[in-house]
């Protein structure tokens, strides 16, 4: 049992550090399309992209990997839910989410869609799969000429 939790430690630990490697690159990216947006040019622009593709081919490998851990069969159960605002928790998640209350959960675990997103998205993949190709590189050429 101790050898699995510490397999799980570590392979948490380095899902834990793609991500942060990803929300970095990220964070730089909109960071230069909203301050540098002047001087941004596009081989930049498409560098900063592979960065990012970089580190998502990197998280997927380590997700993917036979001896990764499996997070399917793992659960996450809220210890404590409380309407106060959690410094530790305002911390943990880097300002993003101040307090871990009842009405609040089920959004914050949720492993799906919202209904209502899904659907959308389920209309849009319909209208993208239905759209002829040559059609859809004339636009793209229409557009691209147009700006």
């Amino acid at each position: 049992m101790q050898r699995e939790e510490k397999q799980q430690d570590s392979a948490l630990e380095a899902i834990i550090m793609r991500v942060n490697d990803l929300k970095n690159a990220i964070s730089a990216m909109i960071f230069k399309v909203e301050h540098e947006y002047e001087t941004l040019n596009w081989p930049n622009f498409l560098d900063n992209f592979a960065l990012i593709s970089g580190h998502l081919t990197s998280l997927s490998k380590v997700l993917g990997h036979d001896k990764a851990l499996n997070l399917r069969g793992l659960t996450v159960l809220p210890l404590r839910l409380s309407p106060e605002k959690d410094e530790e928790l305002l911390r943990l998640t880097e300002n993003r989410i101040p307090t871990f209350a009842h009405d609040l959960v089920p959004d914050y675990l949720r492993t799906k869609l919202e209904p209502q997103a899904e659907q959308k998205m389920m209309q849009l993949e319909a209208k993208a799969a239905n759209v002829n190709i040559d059609t859809s590189h004339v636009r793209i050429l229409y557009t691209v000429h147009k700006k």
